[in-house]
């Protein structure tokens, strides 16, 4: 029982700390020219190119910055709810409440989250087209929207977090059951 309680603390805790560190990264994308400084020592997603027009990060003013980070929250904000959820569930744990039915309902929240990230993809890749775009030219603005492997991922964890606190929910009803029938 003792590692049950840690490893939940652990996994508790590491959600906290991605949940928080989610937006901030977004932030920091976008105000440090995506990670300019650290390319030595990390490379991260270069900007996202709409048409044939290409943006550079010394076209971009501080408005289409702000829209672009304000697009790409629209998906992080379902990864961050999903998070909670879980570390509140990784709480439960930790208090030993191993068959409480608010971790099916937690489990169950978190895998809507993670579908409600898929849903909001196509919206937040549209924003994000036309914070970046919306400056160049007439006829070289664009509108697009994608679906590919991340949403596909979210999708897939999504569907096994619900799949997860079906059975969730199963056992905590046989518990149920099972302290009834003494």
């Amino acid at each position: 029982m003792k590692k049950i309680v840690s490893i939940s603390r652990i996994l508790k805790w590491s959600a906290i700390v991605i949940c928080m560190l989610l937006p901030l990264l977004e932030a920091g994308y976008w105000i440090t020219d995506g990670y300019s400084r650290l390319i030595p020592y990390f490379t991260a997603n270069p900007l996202p190119t709409f048409g044939e027009w290409p943006v550079g990060w010394s076209d971009l003013t501080g408005m289409q910055k702000g829209l672009s980070f304000l697009s790409n929250l629209i998906t992080t904000v379902f990864s961050m709810a999903s998070l909670a959820y879980l570390a509140k569930t990784f709480a439960s744990i930790e208090r030993l409440q191993l068959f409480a039915k608010e971790n099916a309902a937690n489990v169950r929240k978190a895998g809507w989250a993670l579908i409600g990230a898929v849903i909001a993809a196509p919206i937040s890749t549209a924003c994000l087209s036309l914070a970046l775009t919306y400056r160049n030219p007439v006829g070289h603005r664009n509108l697009s929207i994608s679906f590919g492997s991340p949403q596909l991922i979210h999708l897939g964890f999504g569907l096994a977090l619900l799949l997860l606190s079906w059975i969730l929910k199963k056992a905590a009803e046989m518990h149920e059951e099972q302290q009834g029938t003494v």
